[in-house]
């Protein structure tokens, strides 16, 4: 799961070496700003090439005199349609003239990577013929810059609106743009869609809520008589934030199955089952309580009791290896990444975004080439009525999986989540 909080989210060393070593993205940064300050100041429009999909545009392909208006009308109308505007925080107001520095390439680094990858997605649905006009502009992670945004030309002319990406940003925009019409992607962050209660809002991160309904879910469909659900209550956020309404979830499913709740490592024991499973659920990331419980779990399995461990789906960026029996116990984490390194389609991804940029892909690339892809995909397809169809539509990416529900206040939320296993060292 990718949280967007609002600040910067920082890169590895290696990645930034990485990209400061290749001049290409300094070159894409540049480029960039270069164009950019051409345009006018109060929309920060990166007007780019049209993407186009056969011969549209042509002197062959223009339409003759004898025409009829209707048909011109229905042209123009699907011109309209394909029209999207991508909002992304580059900063390039705080870039010192045209001189692009490894300082503006890191802070700018989750809207280049995102941008890149989204281009790639566009371009590749665009290729079976229809035109795309793509609209990037630079939300400099300001409210106001947003809320001058909204009011542009660009926005207006915009059939499907992606970004902006920092929850202060999501709600500013919201705010300011009146045409609850077109939908607005939230491609990045994870915040539960309620804080937003923007109606027109597509939410392309599951909340938490999502991995919470998928743990209960799957606990529920395994669980026997004999068996008991243990819930611990750990102190910090992520793990309240997992379990709200976890007990009512597994019993809306299974009112019968037994759920208990402790407060420490040392209740453990007495909340074993006699015979049958452990479910054990805890959502917690703090180094300290995790070392502790996994511990105790450890001794546990060590002493023949049968556990079933679920977690945080942070817990994919957290190392186990020092457990020797964590393996023992199954343990499961739900996530939004299905990313398979070794497939053919991921391979010739990152050969091909590599090639084109010289640096690896970050996850962030992979979202922004499945977003560009998906959408572009549902614009062509079924035009201005695209939002209508939303809901049916169900894609699986190289990064997520997109299924979507609607509710009227809050818009639409990816419900399409995977559950992990750990195996050999890693969730997969």
């Amino acid at each position: 799961m990718i949280s967007v909080q609002n600040h910067q989210l920082p890169l590895s060393g290696n990645k930034l070496k990485n990209i400061y070593k290749h001049s290409i993205t300094a070159v894409c940064l540049g480029a960039i700003l270069a164009v950019s300050s051409c345009t006018p100041k109060t929309t920060g429009v990166l007007r780019n090439p049209t993407v186009h999909g056969g011969q549209t545009g042509t002197e062959g392909n223009k339409p003759g005199k004898k025409e009829d208006e209707k048909k011109n009308e229905d042209v123009k109308k699907a011109e309209l349609s394909n029209n999207i505007a991508l909002l992304l925080p580059f900063q390039l107001d705080k870039v010192a003239g045209t001189n692009v520095v490894e300082a503006d390439v890191k802070r700018s680094a989750l809207a280049l990577d995102f941008y890149q990858g989204f281009q790639m997605g566009m371009n590749e649905a665009a290729k079976r013929g229809s035109q795309v006009k793509l609209q990037v502009m630079d939300t400099q992670d300001s409210e106001m810059k947003n809320v001058t945004i909204a009011s542009s030309k660009e926005i207006a002319d915009a059939s499907l609106i992606v970004g902006p990406v920092y929850p202060k940003e999501i709600r500013s925009f919201a705010r300011a743009n009146t045409n609850k019409k077109v939908l607005q992607v939230n491609p990045l962050a994870a915040s539960m869609p309620s804080e937003f209660n923007i109606s027109n809002l597509v939410s392309i991160t599951p909340p938490i809520r999502i991995h919470m309904r998928a743990i209960a879910a799957d606990i529920a469909s395994k669980y026997r008589s004999g068996d008991v659900v243990i819930v611990f209550d750990a102190r910090d956020n992520d793990h309240r934030q997992f379990i709200d309404g976890f007990d009512a979830e597994v019993k809306k499913i299974n009112p019968g199955i037994i759920i208990k709740h402790i407060a420490s490592t040392s209740q453990l024991d007495q909340a074993m089952p006699e015979v049958g499973y452990a479910y054990v659920v805890c959502g917690t990331t703090e180094k300290t309580q995790l070392r502790a419980f996994v511990n105790k779990l450890d001794d546990l399995v060590s002493s023949g009791n049968s556990i079933r461990l679920f977690g945080h789906p942070l817990w994919d960026r957290i190392d186990f290896n020092p457990y020797n029996n964590f393996y023992r116990m199954d343990p499961t984490i739900s996530s939004e990444s299905h990313l398979k390194v070794w497939s053919s389609e991921v391979q010739n991804f990152q050969r091909n975004y590599k090639g084109q940029y010289k640096v690896d892909p970050s996850d962030f690339s992979y979202k922004g080439y499945d977003a560009g892809r998906f959408f572009t995909n549902i614009l062509l397809k079924y035009g201005a009525d695209y939002a209508e169809k939303l809901e049916g539509e169900k894609y699986s990416g190289l990064f997520s999986d997109y299924q979507f529900s609607y509710n009227e206040q809050w818009g639409y939320v990816n419900q399409a989540v995977r559950l992990k296993t750990y195996r050999n060292g890693t969730f997969q």
